[in-house]
């Protein structure tokens, strides 16, 4: 099946759409022109495809019906949060995992043109706060490159990653290396009043293989990971290293 997926109104077309078949761990990602590849064994010939991006209203076409199309995605409305102002001092804490094992390691990018995404459990405070910036420690072991970076909110739901909460499409293009790497929100200017996972994905390179590992430990098991695009989450024994610096 090839594709190119546009916006409905614009006409232009959307990069890094997810899509695949829900909870068969087999699905592709859009590339920078919004096309896309996917080939499927007959055996899941009578599921659909479910096309979703953040910004956008998901959609599913039979794969029985699809032929080889340019498919329109409509955008969201955008809903503005209430924003509370107060002039009381500001806190900041770093929540997540702070620490890694040098032996353990969770792969980040997937060997087919799709995703990878890890995602971690954060716990609030019983207070609205400000996500700033998110932390995510890189194992060595891979050469220094460049990659796009999404980052997802997830609502958390008996433990695990549910629906998301926030309707931004964050993408950071940032080097990377070996160590820490921080994702900077900012601007994003993201409120959250309850607990929730945050999602990391790895973009992959569409001309060459790129290979990324992020740090991981045993303890702490509130990890999650996928390993496609609309793929089905798995509890992890441990979590990966990933935090987030919050103001309250």
């Amino acid at each position: 099946m090839n594709g190119t997926i546009i916006d409905s109104e614009t006409k232009n077309p959307i990069e890094f759409v997810n899509i695949g078949i829900l909870n068969k761990n087999k699905g592709t990602i859009s590339n920078l022109n919004g096309e896309f590849n996917l080939s499927v064994s007959k055996a899941l010939l009578n599921n659909s495809l479910t096309i979703s991006h953040v910004s956008y209203y998901t959609i599913k076409i039979a794969i029985k019906n699809f032929k080889d199309q340019t498919i329109s995605l409509e955008p969201k409305t955008n809903k503005l949060s209430e924003v509370i102002i107060s002039n009381r001092k500001k806190r900041n804490r770093k929540i997540g995992v702070k620490s890694y094992n040098p032996l353990l390691w969770l792969g980040a990018i997937s060997e087919d043109i799709d995703i990878i995404e890890n995602a971690q459990r954060i716990n609030i405070p019983d207070t609205s706060v400000k996500v700033k910036y998110i932390n995510i420690y890189l194992r060595s072991g891979f050469k220094s490159d460049s990659s796009f970076i999404r980052i997802n909110f997830y609502k958390n739901v008996d433990n695990k990653p549910d629906e998301k909460i926030v309707f931004e499409n964050i993408v950071q293009k940032k080097k990377i290396e070996p160590g820490w790497l921080q994702i900077d929100l900012t601007k994003q200017n993201i409120y959250l009043e309850e607990d929730f996972f945050i999602g990391v994905e790895f973009i992959p390179d569409f001309k060459n293989k790129l290979e990324v590992y992020i740090g991981a430990i045993l303890t702490k098991g509130k990890g999650y990971s996928r390993r496609n695009s609309q793929g089905e989450w798995n509890k992890l024994q441990g979590a990966s290293t990933i935090n987030v610096e919050i103001e309250y």
